[in-house]
């Protein structure tokens, strides 16, 4: 698939840096590889579909970009410690074994559709001494600007922060130093709080920024207007792309290898569906995410233009509806 098509998908694509600046990265750091990289936590509910969505679009990315003749590093961070960090230490086992499992998922992800994924669990580095140095660094910056630190808090909900603040400010400060040398990472909207950091702490050093690429918000499924309208501000960040919990939304969601097809049929025929593009569409999401593990399995290098179509008019809502229902089953649910 051609970069400029993938970068320009409607609904899929919400902020990219430019083509232009793909190129100049790779470039500036020639002959080292471009640095792709996605991460996430996760909860105790299960593998979502909204994370093949970030898996499959990093692969398609990573492909585009070889197209071109860029050398390209694409790598997938499970943050087991981080997700250990949010329950306690009484059900740290528990959140390490999960995390074991989410790395499982990615592996069968790279195995069922040749997504070529390095996958890396937070806890193989975040004590080696490297580690602990760099985030030493960033936090010694951070403490010594306070606007910096002011970014900092913001990347904490508002109901967390004094926990957050008796903790250090540790699990943002992991994620911070994490990213800081990557080229592209790739995320849901609201982890710019965490980009932005990175980038102005490598500003300050003199070396490159981070480079950010934001897919659209997740949404949850089996929900009416009265829901989106009710829920001021769910169109920007939506619910959490990586737990199936979020939000306690459990039930509106596709839980890979959970989720039973009957059910998620109904989940796609009792939810909210309009032709108003700047409006949540989460049956057209989850067509997405079902067109790329179709071009995927497929090796079809061809646009991905579902959204075209719908908006277009060559697809109705209840067309939509019946082909997502018969996609998410075929390409991914009897996958796994």
């Amino acid at each position: 698939m051609k970069i400029e098509r993938l970068l320009s998908t409607p609904k899929l694509i919400q902020a990219t840096p430019s083509i232009d600046q793909f190129f100049e990265r790779s470039a500036l750091i020639s002959p080292k590889p471009m640095k792709i990289f996605y991460g996430e936590t996760y909860d105790d509910k299960g593998n979502t579909i909204d994370s093949m969505k970030y898996y499959l679009f990093v692969s398609l990315l990573a492909d585009a970009l070889k197209e071109k003749g860029v050398k390209v590093d694409s790598s997938i961070l499970i943050a087991d410690s981080a997700a250990c960090r949010n329950v306690g230490p009484e059900n740290e086992k528990l959140y390490m074994s999960l995390g074991n499992s989410r790395c499982d998922f990615v592996h069968r992800v790279n195995e069922t559709y040749g997504t070529k994924l390095n996958v890396t669990r937070m806890s193989e580095y975040i004590n080696s001494p490297e580690f602990i140095q760099k985030r030493a660094g960033v936090i010694e910056v951070c403490n010594n600007d306070p606007n910096l630190m002011i970014a900092v808090e913001k990347t904490v909900p508002e109901s967390k922060i004094d926990i957050e603040r008796n903790k250090g400010f540790l699990y943002s400060f992991d994620e911070i130093a994490s990213i800081i040398d990557l080229d592209i990472k790739v995320g849901p909207p609201r982890e710019d709080l965490y980009d932005n950091v990175a980038r102005i702490i490598a500003k300050q050093r003199g070396d490159k920024g981070i480079m950010s690429l934001f897919l659209s918000p997740t949404f949850p499924l089996g929900m009416g207007w009265a829901y989106f309208f009710a829920n001021e501000g769910i169109e920007d960040h939506g619910i959490t792309a990586y737990k199936a919990g979020s939000k306690r939304l459990q039930r509106n969601r596709i839980i890979v290898g959970t989720s039973n097809p009957d059910y998620i049929n109904d989940l796609i025929n009792t939810s909210f569906i309009s032709k108003n593009p700047d409006l949540p569409n989460p049956v057209l999401d989850i067509g997405i995410i079902c067109e790329m593990a179709r071009k995927k399995l497929n090796n079809d290098q061809s646009p991905l233009t579902l959204a075209e179509e719908f908006y277009q008019g060559d697809i109705s809502c209840d067309q939509l509806k019946t082909k997502v229902a018969f996609d998410v089953n075929e390409f991914i649910l009897s996958k796994f």
